[in-house]
């Protein structure tokens, strides 16, 4: 089988969930296919992959983009790149890969059978912002992106071959929009890489996220301004790490003696093993957060809103802890600082939890199933890769 994946981001370094994903899912794919990868976005010349990354230089800024978004989504403009195009139309292939719904249009012209990886349902994230943002301009602006690309996602879904995602909540969406077929493959997480120990002793609550993407900017915000306070009334030296890419104004001027803004690190391991708790006061998103099962992996407790630890099959007070509120956060987060016996407890259910489910061997089998069936499939019926996109018209982001 040969197999070409397009992804939207280069995957190297594995810095952030969709990075992650696409590096674990691309390596077991590679087991068994002949993988090569196009990403957007420069590859490290030192990459030591079983596959190889062809990297394409992205050409639209974030200016540019919103210019040319009037009518279609943001992510589409952003995305737009005409070497993903080119490299989709380079060679033949068995079955083409794309991990964003906007590179569909070009992926369609290379005339063989798709498979989305839809690491979230764009949509609802707009959604969902629609109705959390505390600014009204924004709230404005989120609706009109969910309407935008709603349309493009629907295209999207209708055309390709099968979809995967990340949870049953978006296999509801998407198999309600049309798709064909549609396998739910979790995110998963390095068992071997990622070892447990129990939780540091210290009261440090950490949060891990792309800051730039805004439910994780909201997420810190809350975590520092309403969270904190609370935990501190408790537990005088608390205090707040944020750990991730593009730390925002926003994030940047709220660091103090209590609240570090570490930014982008190389390996997150030591941040696991060097906090006391993963909060995270997520309202908005789709999918499920890696950076959960990587807590959970490496015995961190998590404090999570129900939205945080959506798609996974943790349990209160027996995986993880599940609050609603800023106030229930902060009383669970002071209860796992102030309770050795708790946090241990908690360390020790959450890694045999990852390693029983959530270890990437085991997420990908049925993702590779997939992706030989529909060779298979392909090879049986030549005709079944000439279908066209239908209906609703979806932004060409790859053309």
């Amino acid at each position: 089988m040969k197999l070409l994946v397009a992804a939207f981001d280069t995957p190297l370094p594995a810095h952030g969930g969709s990075r992650l994903r696409m590096l674990h899912l691309t390596r077991q794919l590679a087991l068994a296919a002949d993988v090569e990868m196009v990403a957007l976005g420069p590859v490290p010349p030192d990459a030591d992959e079983p596959f190889p990354i062809v990297g394409v230089p992205r050409r639209a800024s974030r200016v540019g983009a919103l210019a040319r978004s009037l009518h279609r989504p943001y992510l589409a403009a952003k995305l737009r790149s005409p070497g993903i195009a080119a490299q989709l139309r380079r060679r033949d292939w068995d079955v083409v890969q794309v991990t964003t719904p906007f590179f569909v249009p070009a992926a369609r012209r290379s005339g063989v059978p798709i498979v989305l990886d839809a690491h979230n349902v764009e949509t609802e994230i707009f959604r969902t912002l629609a109705t959390s943002d505390t600014r009204l301009a924004h709230r404005v602006r989120w609706r009109w992106e969910a309407a935008k690309t709603e349309r493009a996602e629907r295209a999207a879904f209708e055309a390709v071959d099968a979809v995967v995602v990340t949870s049953d909540a978006d296999a509801a969406i998407v198999e309600g929009w049309g798709a064909r077929e549609v396998v739910v493959v979790p995110n998963g997480v390095d068992c071997l890489g990622i070892h447990h120990r129990p939780p540091d002793a210290g009261a440090t609550l950490l949060y891990v996220g792309q800051y730039r993407y805004r439910p994780n900017e909201a997420a810190a915000i809350e975590l520092i301004d309403e969270v904190l306070p609370r935990v501190r009334n408790r537990v005088r030296d608390a205090g707040v790490r944020l750990v991730g890419r593009d730390p925002t104004r926003a994030l940047t001027r709220r660091a103090s003696p209590s609240v570090e803004v570490a930014g982008e690190v190389d390996d997150i391991r030591p941040h696991l093993r060097t906090a006391r708790a993963l909060v995270l006061p997520l309202r908005a998103g789709s999918g499920t957060r890696l950076k959960v099962l990587e807590a959970l992996a490496a015995g961190l407790p998590v404090v999570s809103t129900p939205l945080g630890v959506s798609g996974l099959g943790l349990r209160h007070g027996e995986d993880v802890l599940v609050g609603q509120t800023a106030a229930e956060l902060a009383d669970l987060a002071a209860a796992v600082v102030a309770d050795l016996e708790l946090a241990e407890r908690l360390s020790y259910a959450g890694r045999a939890l990852v390693e029983r489910r959530y270890d990437w061997p085991i997420v990908a089998v049925p993702f590779v199933d997939l992706h030989e069936r529909v060779a298979e499939q392909s090879w049986n019926s030549p005709s079944a890769s000439t279908r066209g996109l239908r209906g609703r018209g979806t932004q060409e982001a790859a053309s």
